[in-house]
């Protein structure tokens, strides 16, 4: 039987983790030896982690991926309108920005499993957001979940020299649902499709 991991082993990976984020975030391209400095850990504790660049880059997005999962599993269970889980879900987006490492983001396009079936799932709950929208009167019929999901990779992140992003962010939300309401123009003119709400296997999360 294995054993489960030691606790200062969970926390010394996070720290590491915290730092390449940090590191990364402003320059994609830093070798291990600059992570390491950055997470005060040598070398050689780096790479008990993370086998080499290309393990420590898919961690981070698994770890920004699961954060946007829990945030779209908080705001499902809360049973609230579906244009009120739609805005819930995207202010949160707004307020994990910082901590998200992810393709439209910077990060590198991964095909890992792990990362791909955690991301369908955010596809899954994004979509049920919008058809209970639909279905109780509160969303627009011809929105789907790549609506969403691109509107929030877009604001996640604040924009170099705006400042109070939160704030700036809010009303881009609030002017994004108003047009999410029932009775406005069809998007871009075109006519809906059902189907476009499901998940698509291949989609990658905030690629546009």
């Amino acid at each position: 039987m294995s054993r489960a991991p030691r606790s200062d082993g969970v926390a010394n990976r996070e720290k590491v983790l915290t730092a390449a984020l940090r590191t990364l975030q402003r320059d994609l391209a830093a070798p291990m030896a600059v992570v390491a400095r950055e997470a005060g850990v040598g070398v050689g504790t780096l790479y008990r982690h993370f086998r080499d660049r290309e393990a420590l880059l898919v961690a981070l997005q698994i770890r920004s991926i699961g954060m946007v999962l829990a945030l779209v599993d908080e705001v499902l269970e809360r049973g609230v309108t579906g244009i009120d889980a739609v805005h819930e879900f995207l202010v949160g987006t707004v307020r994990h920005g910082t901590e998200l490492f992810l393709p439209h983001h910077g990060a590198p396009v991964t095909t890992d499993p792990e990362y791909r079936s955690l991301e369908r799932r955010v596809w899954a709950g994004v979509g049920r957001m919008v058809e209970r929208g639909v279905a109780d009167g509160s969303l627009r019929p011809d929105l789907t979940a790549r609506d969403v999901i691109i509107f929030g990779s877009l604001i996640a992140v604040p924009m170099p020299g705006v400042g109070d992003w939160p704030e700036v962010a809010g009303r881009q939300i609030d002017l994004f649902l108003t047009a999410l309401r029932p009775g406005q123009s069809p998007a871009g003119g075109r006519d809906a499709h059902p189907g476009e709400q499901r998940v698509p296997a291949s989609r990658t999360i905030y690629s546009v």
